[in-house]
């Protein structure tokens, strides 16, 4: 079996879980702010990146690992020249397993213009989306911003048809008349969860060289959220975890996050709304 239809197994097991379905997308450069009311009234905007970070790097990453993969022998199992044989059943392995995986994304090919021009079109007809670029390699620059009622939860982003278990920003509501803001998707320190499934899927499903070592995963590069997360309210904060704490706004008071490499939690507050 290939590194590569490995890798595909693997993800396919993973395929209904949050740890994948929840990191096909993340940020990149970003200005968000989020104002909520004491009646629960509630406006969401964010300009800038959306970056899918996701099966085209793990497709790669298996394809970079299965060609430099010798075969081996089979007795005494040396190493030795692939056969074009085997060479062609890695091939038509390698690409059953790309395709299984672009099935994961909905069937987006971030290098397939149509593809992409598909997407695009997507997520624009969705309600909020005012309007979504594509700019190369796997980044989306967008703007979105909509305005609604807390009667339930929120989440962005979400995207039709496609499994999000995670989010950028999200507001879950509390009895007691209290609403809990957190922003899992701006804390790039906490640790990126897709580089985390490349190297784990990696280890566990890479075929172990001559000397009964695994076969080292190359390095992954992920893109790293950078900007500005901002709540205003004049609903009572009950706790956050800001550096400065609430600062004076003509609409209320204003908590700033300023998320960058350095950031080592997701911005969090909780809020109490008027009876």
């Amino acid at each position: 079996m290939t590194i590569f239809k490995r890798l595909t197994a693997a993800a396919t097991l993973l395929a209904g879980s949050a740890m994948l379905s929840g990191c096909l997308f993340q940020p990149g450069t970003f200005d968000a702010t989020l104002h909520i009311t004491s009646d629960r009234q509630f406006a969401f905007e964010y300009r800038g990146e959306i970056v899918m970070a996701g099966m085209d790097q793990l497709a790669d990453m298996a394809q970079e690992a299965e060609g430099e993969r010798p075969c081996y022998s089979d007795d005494g199992g040396k190493e030795r020249p692939c056969t074009e044989e085997e060479l062609a059943e890695r091939a038509r392995e390698d690409a059953m397993g790309r395709q299984m995986m672009e099935g994961m994304l909905g069937g987006a090919d971030m290098s397939d213009p149509e593809s992409v021009a598909e997407m695009t079109a997507m997520l624009e007809r969705q309600h909020g989306w005012n309007s979504v670029e594509f700019i190369g390699d796997g980044v989306f620059m967008v703007d979105f911003s909509i305005t609604s009622t807390l009667a339930h939860d929120f989440d962005f982003p979400t995207f039709e048809d496609m499994p999000m278990s995670n989010s950028f920003v999200q507001v879950r509501l509390r009895d007691e008349n209290r609403a809990r803001i957190a922003a899992p998707g701006f804390s790039p320190a906490a640790g990126n969860p897709m580089s985390a499934m490349f190297l784990g899927m990696f280890n566990a499903f890479s075929e172990p060289t001559i000397d009964g070592e695994t076969q080292a995963p190359p390095p992954v590069e992920m893109r790293q959220p950078e900007g500005t997360f901002r709540l205003i309210t004049d609903a009572r904060v009950l706790a956050n975890n800001t550096d400065e704490g609430p600062v004076d706004d003509p609409r209320g008071v204003m908590l700033v996050w300023d998320i960058d490499s350095t950031t080592t939690a997701a911005p969090t507050a909780l809020l109490e709304f008027a009876q």
